[in-house]
């Protein structure tokens, strides 16, 4: 009702000023079908005919009604409308007022609204007020009270009526709103497109990884020299550990033998490994040392026969001449290799 009132003022205000309102002109005389009410509003010694129209004469509960009223004044007279009397079943709509410049002196004092009744039956609206201004005792006059029927709306028992269709007065909750399946792909794209993502930079920021420097090859006589040092170091003869000496001693023989020779293999007897040694590329001379230290070596590990300090060294002797020839043969063949590239 703010905003009425406040419409309203600005157009009594317009009319206080004498403004000429130029709309529609909707004179008395022009009232169609409805209730209309007149009557004479006493103003000072004379009458000022007035009336009131409420269009359609039977209307539909909540259904909009056209209401108007008129007053016909004295052109030299400034009057204005009071707000209608609204709350309970009644909703008025935006209120238009205007001054209808006439004949004869006169001029017509209109104002024209839309009206919501909330009340099933027979219904009296209350004619609305206007304030003469400059009369001497205060001048309020109160237009006739107009009558009309309010009818309730069809109900189901009525098989003709034209129902409307049916509108919630909420909207639906946010959740049945939401395009679910939509935002499910959506978010599965985005979560694939960011292990992706994550997985080229990992794939970037990761190096291969480092490979060890693969150590130089070493000759197998120089192997067999270190190891045939470090077992003289132990000074095993000495302590009459002489199946210790003999043991270690034939590891290191065996483990030149086997990279050296290419025939002997891993487990092989005694007899074994000669035989193989004869078929090998080794001398005559070096398998006849080497078969006469292994049977002593198995003597003295198995039978525990007994040894000496000097044979020790003698069998360490034969395997550290073997050794040397090795690499003296290996040095031979790289020097005999870098002169005939020199020579190329």
């Amino acid at each position: 009702m703010c905003g009425t009132r406040a419409a309203l003022a600005v157009a009594c205000a317009a009319l206080a000023s004498g403004a000429d309102a130029r709309a529609v002109p909707v004179a008395p005389a022009a009232v169609g079908a409805g209730v209309v009410a007149d009557s004479g509003l006493a103003a000072g010694a004379r009458l000022l005919p007035a009336r009131v129209s409420a269009r359609p004469d039977s209307a539909r509960l909540g259904e909009p009604v056209r209401y108007q009223a008129w007053v016909l004044l004295p052109r030299e007279t400034r009057a204005q409308w009071l707000p209608p009397d609204s709350g309970g079943a009644f909703r008025w709509g935006a209120l238009s007022a205007r001054r209808i410049p006439g004949t004869g002196g006169r001029d017509t004092l209109a104002l024209a609204s839309t009206l919501q009744i909330f009340a099933t039956g027979p219904v009296s609206i209350p004619g609305p007020g206007v304030r003469l201004r400059g009369a001497r005792d205060g001048a309020v006059r109160r237009l006739p009270t107009a009558h009309l029927t309010v009818v309730a709306s069809p109900g189901v028992a009525d098989s003709s009526a034209r129902l409307r269709p049916l509108r919630a007065p909420l909207e639906a909750p946010w959740w049945e709103r939401v395009p679910w399946t939509k935002l499910g792909i959506a978010l599965g794209l985005v979560a694939a497109a960011v292990a992706w993502w994550i997985w080229r930079r990992r794939r970037g920021v990761m190096s291969a990884p480092a490979r060890m420097p693969l150590a130089a090859a070493r000759d197998p006589a120089e192997t067999a020299l270190e190891e045939l040092e470090a077992l003289r170091r132990q000074g095993l003869p000495g302590l009459g550990r002489f199946a210790e000496h003999a043991f270690l001693l034939t590891r290191i023989a065996r483990r030149f033998l086997e990279a050296t020779a290419g025939t002997p293999r891993p487990g092989d007897t005694t007899p074994e490994l000669v035989s193989h040694l004869e078929a090998a590329r080794l001398e005559a001379g070096d398998v006849m040392r080497l078969a006469a230290v292994l049977r002593m070596w198995d003597q003295v590990k198995f039978a525990r026969e007994a040894s000496s300090a000097d044979e020790a060294r003698r069998a360490e002797q034969v395997v550290e001449d073997l050794a040397r020839r090795r690499l003296l043969e290996r040095r031979q063949q790289a020097q005999g290799r870098a002169a005939s590239e020199k020579v190329a």
